[in-house]
């Protein structure tokens, strides 16, 4: 039984560095496609100013902005990546992937052509937005429930044990 367990902690540590080496990996290709988006920023904000873009041409402005909107999300989803192998928790959690897609959502809905989209398409985004808010909402009313009561319960430990030590 005792090779057993060890057998089993060792393959467990196996795929730990697996996981941690893909993360790894992971985080290093985000991290060149974020440099490679900021330097295309960088490019079209260059030539949109020496064309001498006006405010008035909103598509350029959009598409430019949508872009950086994209490196905000990449950003933040190679920081839930750093945070998650500090942690030990797994590569992501789901409330992460939640909120990057509630980001991803946002910039539809920021970068959308109001003119012409169609109400079933306004709707199905407002529906998605909804809901995944109210996952994002309930997956952090979960962690307060589970907090307060492991407050709860180190507060009656911790009266427990000085009800012993005054005995």
């Amino acid at each position: 039984m005792l090779r057993r367990s060890r057998r089993h902690l060792s393959l467990n540590s196996a795929y730990d560095r697996f996981e941690t080496i893909i993360s790894a990996i992971i985080i290093f290709l985000v991290s060149l496609v974020i440099i490679h988006a900021i330097g295309i920023v960088g490019i079209m904000l260059f030539q949109d100013f020496r064309a001498g873009i006006s405010t008035h041409e909103s598509a350029a402005m959009k598409e430019t902005f949508g872009l950086m909107l994209t490196v905000l999300i990449l950003v933040e989803f190679n920081h839930s990546i750093v945070l998650a192998m500090r942690r030990h928790s797994g590569v992501l959690q789901v409330r992460v992937v939640v909120l990057i897609a509630i980001i991803v959502i946002a910039r539809k809905l920021i970068l959308l052509d109001y003119a012409t989209t169609s109400l079933q398409t306004l709707l199905g985004l407002g529906g998605l937005a909804l809901s995944l808010g109210a996952l994002y909402w309930l997956l952090n009313d979960v962690d307060r429930r589970r907090s307060r009561r492991a407050d709860e319960a180190d507060e009656l430990a911790a009266a427990g044990e000085e009800g012993v030590s005054h005995r």
